[in-house]
């Protein structure tokens, strides 16, 4: 009975030192990925020294993605009593 008393304290006394080592590990953790440059905005890299193309469309892709969707649908009102071997 003593043994089975003395393990279960080891165990948790095991347990509040591996918790308390993975909090302290965690929050340093943290505190370094802090440490961050301030990101480069795309939007502002190489601002105007290209010219931006006119006219650059896309109409053919929804005119495509239209046909698809029509395709699509129109399978879901297919006959189910006709077959491929009619």
């Amino acid at each position: 009975m003593m043994n089975a008393m003395t393990r279960q304290r080891r165990q948790s006394l095991l347990t509040v030192v591996l918790v308390g080592l993975a909090s302290l590990l965690s929050t340093t953790g943290t505190v370094m990925a802090q440490e961050v440059d301030t990101p480069i905005d795309a939007r502002l890299e190489g601002y105007g020294s290209e010219k931006v193309v006119l006219g650059d469309s896309t109409a053919l892709m929804w005119l495509l993605l239209m046909v698809l969707a029509i395709l699509a649908v129109g399978v879901l009102f297919k006959d189910a009593k006709r077959s491929h071997l009619d």
